[in-house]
């Protein structure tokens, strides 16, 4: 221990040692047997030769090898078993003999046996394994140990898997069904398009010339194509002789037998609902109803007492409840309720005697027919009542029906736009709507001669740029004329002329009635088809653009106007639409019978043309537009 440099005084070791282990031994101390084995971790052969010997840790599983030497064998199955010191709580690998109570074969065929650990209460599996093949556990070991891990993780995964696949479809479809824009929404009577059509001169269903409510369903395709949201159906009243004094009507209630019953009306409803089309029926009081009579004015209080009260408290609630006035026109109105109408264009009010009453009945209409419904009436019974009876009215009405002169020249139009802008029917944002007309039973037809077919498609497409809920009398759309009766075969009809019978493409195999069957009235001239395709273009235009629907822009604090007319004379009416955060769009009309070329540079700049079959810019340095032409562009931002 000297040469290694170790002090070897017995008082630093505290032990007493004998001078022959003081000393470091040489070869010559070590038996004749010993001398060939100086290294402590290799053993001899019996002829000298060194073999390294295989040691285990105390802690490793002992693993059979074919390649193993027999020492390593011996060992392997010798293996010693770990005493724990109980005072320091730590444990030490001794190599011991295998007691005699351990089966020899558990000790040959257990390749991942640990001898070192204790063998006694050991949790087993039924085939007698622990959780990781033949490992016994302790009894102490948690449950979640002996679980099927493998199985557990790849379940895992799977419904990992799945959740993220999921989530990614689930943001997908999200992705693919957001609308391309976000508009501002209104009830569907208010800045759309009214389709108003006359059954007789529509179509004819069942050959007898004269057209009928089945006949209307069989043009929903058309309907529909063309983007209009509700139908205004003139009179379907029965009459003395229908349809020739359509006017004079006998009952509210009871449909022209040329038209069809009460099974037509309903499927020609649903027809129409199931093609989100609405259906709204002219009700003409005059000349059937002369005088409205008394009404509450719709509402009255209900004081019920509640039972459950003390007895020396009670409590006295109000209800509101609709009163009914048994009158025919209340009568009519719950009577197509019940069949599905979904609103009521109630004429000659202005004819009745007893106009002072007018604003109390309209409460009662109105609460009758709920905010889903609407209630339409004409602009020239305003005029019958006071200040404040009109006031009342406008609280209780949809829509005003507005007729526009567009013959009276653009300084008249402007004048009257202009007029009800600032009127008490002027945009809000829960006021009453103008409902826009260009034609009418009661009006002469927009196309009066060949001449004028351009005119009607000008006129149609400023009443489209129109704040408010337009309305397209039927056959307007491609400049339909007024019956052709040259040799006045007629003549008893010829104030019915304007109501001509609908023509129809001649690709269409349908046409108004059979080659065999004369219709109730001569047909129009010529009609021009190609309009058709600008009428859709710019109802798709103003269905989707809140500068052409909205009548108003409407803040918190204000509400302004979105219309202004920027010129109106030499035949010219330019009228410009803006919304916040949306396209503006101007709409300008030559009614003249000249073409026009002007520098338009003080108002805009550049724009791009619409409802053409591709975008086209334009300048306005040198704009030019056509005779009896309109022409809408979107401005440049």
């Amino acid at each position: 221990m000297n040469t290694m440099g170790i002090s070897t005084d017995p008082a630093l070791l505290q032990v007493e040692l004998s001078q022959n282990l003081i000393e470091s031994p040489s070869v010559s101390t070590f038996m004749p047997e010993e001398e060939a084995s100086i290294y402590p971790l290799l053993s001899s052969n019996t002829n000298g030769t060194i073999t390294p010997l295989t040691f285990s840790h105390p802690l490793t599983p002992c693993i059979d090898n074919d390649n193993d030497s027999n020492m390593s064998t011996n060992l392997c199955n010798e293996d010693g078993k770990v005493e724990t010191s109980s005072s320091s709580g730590s444990s030490s690998g001794i190599g011991i003999s295998v007691p005699s109570d351990i089966d020899a074969s558990t000790t040959l065929f257990n390749k991942h046996s640990y001898k070192h650990l204790p063998n006694n209460n050991v949790i087993q599996d039924t085939n007698g394994h622990g959780p990781n093949g033949n490992i016994p556990l302790p009894k102490d070991t948690p449950s979640f140990v002996s679980w099927n891990w493998p199985l557990i993780r790849k379940c895992t995964f799977f419904v990992f898997m799945s959740s993220l696949l999921a989530m990614c479809a689930i943001v997908v479809a999200m992705i693919v069904t957001l609308p391309n824009v976000c508009n501002p929404k209104t009830v569907w009577y208010r800045g759309n398009v009214f389709y108003e059509i006359f059954p007789a001169s529509f179509q004819d269903s069942d050959n007898d010339g004269v057209g009928d409510l089945r006949g209307i369903a069989k043009r929903i395709d058309y309907l529909k194509a063309l983007g209009v949201t509700a139908i205004r159906l003139n009179s379907v009243f029965n009459s003395p002789h229908y349809p020739e004094d359509f006017e004079n009507v006998t009952s509210l209630k009871i449909i022209a037998p040329y038209l069809g019953d009460l099974d037509d009306m309903r499927q020609l409803t649903r027809m129409l609902h199931s093609n989100n089309i609405s259906i709204i029926l002219d009700v003409p009081l005059h000349p059937f109803i002369k005088e409205l009579g008394e009404s509450s004015g719709g509402l009255f209080n209900n004081n019920s007492i509640n039972e459950n009260a003390d007895d020396d408290q009670y409590e006295i609630t109000t209800q509101r409840q609709i009163v009914v006035t048994k009158n025919l026109i209340t009568e009519c109105l719950q009577y197509w309720l019940e069949m599905g109408i979904d609103g009521f264009y109630v004429k000659g009010l202005e004819h009745v005697q007893d106009i002072e009453n007018l604003p109390y009945h309209l409460i009662e209409w109105k609460n009758l027919l709920g905010m889903d419904k609407v209630l339409i009436i004409e602009v020239g019974v305003l005029s019958k009542l006071s200040l404040s009876q009109r006031q009342l009215a406008l609280m209780h009405v949809d829509l005003i029906d507005v007729h526009l002169d567009v013959f009276a020249g653009t300084s008249q139009l402007e004048k009257k736009l202009n007029t009800l802008m600032q009127s008490e029917m002027r945009p809000s944002k829960s006021g009453v709507w103008i409902h826009w007309s260009l034609g009418g039973v009661d009006k002469i037809r927009l196309t009066r001669n060949q001449s004028s077919v351009d005119f009607t498609l000008a006129a149609t497409l400023m009443q489209l740029m129109l704040p408010g809920t337009c309305n397209i009398f039927y056959g307007d759309e491609i400049a339909l004329q007024a019956a052709y009766d040259t040799l006045n075969e007629h003549i008893e009809t010829k104030h019915l002329h304007h109501l001509a019978v609908m023509r129809w493409s001649f690709n269409d195999s349908l046409q108004f009635t059979n080659r065999e069957t004369l219709p109730w009235l001569p047909k129009s001239p010529d009609v021009d088809f190609h309009h058709l395709q600008y009428i859709k273009k710019m109802i798709a235009l103003r269905n989707r653009s809140p500068s052409i629907y909205k009548n108003a822009i409407c803040k918190t604090d204000a509400i302004l106007q979105n219309m202004a007319i920027r010129r109106s004379h030499d035949d010219i009416l330019v009228i410009e639409r803006v919304y916040p955060r949306r396209n503006s769009f101007v709409s300008i009309s030559n009614f003249g019978r000249k073409g026009v070329t002007m520098d338009m540079t003080a108002l805009y700049y550049s724009g791009i043309v619409m409802l053409n079959n591709s975008d086209q810019k334009i300048y306005f340095s040198n704009f030019k537009i056509n005779a009896q032409e309109t022409i809408i562009v979107r401005l440049d931002k």
